[in-house]
């Protein structure tokens, strides 16, 4: 009996390590394959903003409030390296289907607030963020002087 139960969780060592050796993924691997292509900016409306945000208005919201500061809210993204299109996060990550909620603006990298600021539901814009509305010349980020390009569209205010 002893034996057998020596045995047991032996066994299932040994299950578990080859079911993991067998897989190709990492698990700890980010997956953004169900992140939309960029947003077209053909036809879409430039703003230049005085502290050199630069949006792009794709399609116009048709919610009734616009959001403020304070507001919380319930946003799809993606963002990429303007440089080379590389994906760095987005709402869409490892299969997610629902949006991002944001309780506090004031928790977001300036370019995005600012970008954020003004949009009704259903609206989408592209933001192009330059590095010092996002993560500046910081040590700790990988995206530290690069520019950044957000694909937006905000799918709900939530309260104020």
């Amino acid at each position: 009996m002893t034996s057998l139960r020596t045995l047991i969780p032996l066994l299932f060592l040994i299950v578990f390590t080859f079911s993991f050796s067998a897989c190709d993924d990492d698990p700890f691997e980010i997956d953004y394959s169900d992140a939309p292509p960029p947003f077209d900016i053909e036809n879409a409306e430039r703003v230049e903003t005085e502290s050199g945000l630069i949006y792009y208005v794709v399609e116009e919201g048709g919610g009734a409030f616009e959001v403020k500061r304070r507001d919380q809210v319930s946003v799809y993204y993606t963002g990429r390296r303007e440089s080379n299109g590389e994906i760095f996060d987005s709402s869409y990550r490892n299969g997610n289907p629902s949006p991002s909620i944001f309780n506090s603006l004031n928790n977001l990298i300036e370019g995005f607030r600012e970008g954020l600021i003004g949009m009704k539901e259903g609206e989408k814009r592209v933001l192009i963020i330059p590095p010092q509305l996002g993560y500046g010349n910081s040590e700790t980020s990988s995206l530290r002087d690069e520019t950044l390009r957000f694909d937006v569209e905000l799918a709900e205010i939530l309260g104020n």
